[in-house]
C-alpha cells in the first residue's frame, strides 16, 4: 500500500519542481470525468479553510455562491 508521500508524488505532481499554482491546476485538470468534482471539492475545502482562519465571512461566502448561481 503506497504511503501519503507516494500518492502525493504520483497524483498531485509533488516534487516535480512545479510552481504551486501549476501543480494545483494540473492535479485538478487531470482526468476529464473527475474534473468538475475535483474542482468543486477543492474550492469547497479552500472556502472552509479561509472561513476557519477568519479570512472570509459567511456573508462573503453567500455572495460568492449567489454570484455562481445567478450566472
Amino acid at each position: 500500500m503506497p504511503n501519503i508521500n507516494d500518492v502525493l508524488r504520483e497524483k498531485t505532481y509533488k516534487d516535480g519542481g512545479l510552481d504551486l499554482d501549476v501543480r494545483v491546476f494540473y492535479t485538478l485538470s487531470k482526468g476529464r470525468k473527475l474534473q468538475p468534482h475535483r474542482n468543486s471539492k477543492a474550492i469547497a475545502l479552500l472556502v472552509k479553510l479561509l472561513h476557519k482562519k477568519g479570512q472570509i465571512t459567511i456573508r462573503e461566502v453567500d455572495r460568492l455562491l449567489l454570484d455562481c448561481v445567478q450566472g
